[in-house]
């Protein structure tokens, strides 16, 4: 009895085990129809971006071909002013809007990246992304040489037998064939990708057809279930470290004191080295607010997100963007730390290259009118109890007009450049100077104690100025400066009343002759103001 009762078991047993596999069957199929549903939609929807991408290609061509149609015609001689203008605008208009299109090709090429990419279809984008970016490369040239031209077509005394057009043809394809490379390359790489996916829908089908053998067989043999089962768990587990190890982005496994369990293979690629288990995390990080102290305490509840910098194998820092998050494990307290970074660096250099374009001069290198308005807010702004004695001191070169009447501007620009790098040597550790415009800087004493020591500044500045410069063509160039000065808060409890007042007492050294520095006060308002305002 006590056997058919075993039997009878082990019969309901295979029975409802049979019923699960049928059920699982069943819901492999459903799956495997919507996932060949999905892979179907998914190819239409790549070959759509890559259509999308290869007209806004063909367009910016178009956009090209126009841009040269009005550069070649706004150099005839033949034009009306209001013709020429409108060429011009039209060669502008053209470039922008090619320049536009292919920035959102670009733009949608690197979206479609990740889903659609193995390594060979990741060679073609990386190809694609540098024909495009070859391209940018040679408009910015382009234009560059179209600018010029017409510039020059717009000066008194143009010759147009100045004009080549065959050169500027040759330019103008060079531009044409990188869009005609990255078009063959989005064809390419869309072939390969739509050949991709029917090639895992072959797999998948042959998957299917493998798991239904395989179940169809753990049906008769019940007990191999657990030894597949404990197989599949394996694979799984093979695969996620397969998927950590060659994923793109770097990852850093820690316990709670900051000692590295795991770090991804992928950190060789940018730092040259994969940082070694073990070792203190803070041994390989620069930023001093991801000390560990610190992160433990930020990171107990919510992921954080922060910027860090890690040291090369060669020496280089290289900037990372890192999510940092709790790995949770008993009692609710965080057992170890995650750490996933992308590189940002490229990221980092544009930021500091967008920063020297606003705060610093072009020309001088030295710091220009915004930074000198952010300067003085930042001192006039400090508390009481910080706050430091503060003058501005406006310096007006004489003679530098005659400079660039006499011997050009690009002797003028070297002038400057010369007298720049000299005013910030002889500022230095004492304030900071800036140009705000033309022969005109400004600099701002805030390390002194007494009057005497400023004007021993003041007499240092005019010194650098009253000299003879040697220019490169070998002229020479004597100068002086007019100095008007204005002290924080006597003068002015803000930036347009300390200028305004410093600019008065300039113009008083001015109307001395100049070489001459004077200190702002009230009477100045009553005379120089009104002859100032009076100039037209």
């Amino acid at each position: 009895m006590a056997g058919f009762f075993d039997i009878k078991v082990t019969r309901k047993l295979i029975f409802i085990f049979a019923a699960i596999s049928i059920l699982l069957v069943g819901i492999s199929v459903a799956s495997l129809l919507y996932l060949n549903h999905t892979i179907n939609r998914m190819s239409d929807s790549l070959y759509e971006d890559v259509f999308e991408n290869s007209e806004l290609i063909l367009s910016a061509d178009r956009d090209l071909y126009q841009a040269a149609i009005a550069l070649h015609s706004s150099m005839s001689s033949n034009l009306t002013d209001a013709e020429r203008d409108q060429f011009i605008q039209e060669f502008k208009d053209n470039n922008q809007q090619a320049q536009e299109r292919v920035g959102l090709a670009s733009s949608d090429i690197k979206s479609i990246n990740k889903p659609y990419s193995d390594l060979k279809q990741a060679n073609i984008l990386t190809e694609l992304e540098n024909e495009l970016h070859a391209f940018e490369t040679s408009l910015v040239l382009w234009k560059s040489t179209g600018s010029k031209l017409i510039a020059e077509r717009m000066q008194i005394g143009w010759d147009p037998a100045s004009y080549h057009a065959v050169s500027l043809n040759m330019q103008l394809n060079e531009v044409r064939t990188h869009l005609d490379q990255s078009e063959d390359l989005i064809d390419t790489y869309a072939l390969q990708v739509t050949d991709g996916f029917q090639d895992k829908k072959s797999a998948l089908f042959a998957l299917y057809s493998l798991v239904f053998f395989i179940l169809l067989l753990v049906i008769i043999y019940l007990g191999r279930k657990i030894i597949w089962l404990k197989n599949e768990m394996l694979e799984e587990q093979t695969l996620y470290q397969l998927i950590g190890e060659t994923m793109s982005d770097f990852i850093i496994l820690t316990d709670p004191n900051g000692l590295i369990l795991y770090s991804s293979p992928s950190h060789s690629s940018i730092l040259g080295y994969v940082p070694k288990k073990g070792d203190p995390l803070s041994n390989y990080i620069r930023e001093p607010e991801i000390a560990w102290a610190k992160l433990k305490s930020v990171v107990q509840g919510t992921p954080r997100i922060s910027e860090l910098r890690m040291r090369g194998a060669e020496g280089q820092w290289v900037w990372l963007e890192t999510k940092v998050s709790p790995v949770r494990g008993s009692n609710n307290f965080p057992a170890q730390f995650m750490l996933v970074s992308r590189e940002i660096t490229q990221r980092k250099q544009y930021e500091e290259r967008l920063h020297k374009l606003a705060f610093y001069d072009h020309l001088t290198a030295i710091p220009n009118r915004a930074h000198f308005k952010m300067y003085m807010e930042n001192l006039i702004n400090q508390p009481e109890e910080r706050r430091k004695n503060i003058a501005l001191a406006l310096l007006d070169c004489d003679r530098f007009k005659q400079l660039n009447d006499t011997l050009g501007h690009l002797a003028g620009d070297e002038f400057l450049q010369l007298l720049s790098r000299e005013l910030l040597q002889t500022v230095k550790g004492v304030g900071q100077a800036f140009r705000i415009g033309g022969d005109e800087f400004a600099v701002v004493l805030h390390r002194f104690t007494s009057p005497e020591m400023l004007d021993e500044m003041l007499q240092r500045l005019l010194k650098l100025f009253n000299k003879s410069w040697s220019i490169d063509n070998g002229s020479s160039f004597h100068t002086s400066a007019s100095i008007g000065v204005a002290l924080f808060p006597e003068h002015g409890g803000s930036i347009n009343e300390l200028l305004r007042a410093a600019d008065l007492a300039m113009y008083l050294s001015k109307d001395h002759g100049g070489n001459e520095a004077n200190l702002y006060y009230e009477l100045l308002d009553v005379g120089l103001s009104n002859q100032i305002i009076g100039k037209p």
